[in-house]
């Protein structure tokens, strides 16, 4: 990946609808160029799809929760199987410490939000925590491609 690669990725990060015309601008090349590299680092797995970010208030989902679940008898990627038949939890990490997964969670209310924890506790019965987001600052940022 050279300087080129970066920058496109850079600036579909930011903005994955920009036109490729623009980013070609950007970078001082053709949009041809743009085009193929996008190509290229698609095909080589770089670039795996591209997302909208919501506003989660404005779509009825507006409380976040963080959610970490201890799966101690089952494999990870069995239990993790399991919860993604739950649309709400947005992700899932296999991660280090205390708990085994962590989880993103959007609930439509409190109320909702305890529906879900009995729903992954159904999945996942060890011990849990949650922490519920009060507010959030920023999320989704890509940090500096080297």
């Amino acid at each position: 990946m050279d300087d080129l690669d970066r920058k496109i990725i850079t600036s579909l990060s930011a903005d994955a609808r920009m036109p490729y015309s623009r980013i070609a601008e950007e970078a001082g090349v053709a949009t041809t160029t743009v085009h193929q590299r996008v190509k290229r680092l698609t095909e080589r797995g770089v670039i795996v799809g591209s997302r909208v970010r919501l506003d989660w208030e404005q779509i009825g989902l507006p409380v976040t929760a963080v959610v970490s679940v201890e799966a101690p008898d089952a494999p990870l990627s069995g239990v993790a199987d399991e919860l993604r038949a739950i649309p709400e939890i947005q992700s899932c990490f296999a991660v280090t410490g205390e708990f085994d997964l962590l989880l993103i969670v959007r609930a439509r209310s409190s109320e909702h939000l305890g529906q879900l924890l009995d729903d992954i506790r159904s999945h996942a019965p060890g011990r849990s925590r949650t922490i519920v987001v009060l507010a959030s600052y920023f999320e989704g940022r890509v940090p500096p491609i080297a």
